[in-house]
């Protein structure tokens, strides 16, 4: 599935238009995916209207924690940042028993940054899963 996924008909323009879906930021994500898939941690940085203002890409090479922070850093450093979303990527589907540990984690990693956790998304082989962002 992925192998083939093209950029959308609508993609949000960075700086005017807002991504305010999931669909919207997986738009963008899918623009910056590395193929064939490698573990990898995206970040689409947004402003207070939900544009978006950077995106990143780094490899998953440390832990979960390791890894939204080093985002969280680099988010911190755009001046009109105040939210972001997230993309992992997973080639090999791994257990989702984490999570919701993770989520909330990662939600108060944000917080303590002064940012908004809006998505997380996970992009695997022949899926993609949103893990709930609490707005």
């Amino acid at each position: 599935m992925l192998q083939t996924l093209r950029a959308p008909i609508y993609l949000p323009r960075a700086n005017t238009d807002p991504v305010s879906s999931p669909h919207a930021a997986l738009a963008v994500f899918s623009l910056a995916l590395r193929r064939p898939l490698c573990e990898e941690v995206l970040v689409l940085m947004l402003d207070n209207q939900l544009r978006g203002v950077g995106l990143m890409s780094f490899d998953a090479v440390a832990s979960f924690t390791n890894n939204v922070n080093h985002a969280i850093g680099l988010c911190s450093s755009v001046l009109n940042a105040s939210s972001l979303s997230i993309c992992t990527v997973e080639p090999h589907l791994l257990g989702r028993d984490n999570d919701s540990k993770y989520l909330e984690m990662t939600q108060d990693l944000c917080r303590h940054a002064g940012l908004k956790l809006i998505d997380w998304l996970v992009v695997t082989r022949g899926a993609v899963i949103n893990i709930r962002a609490v707005s």
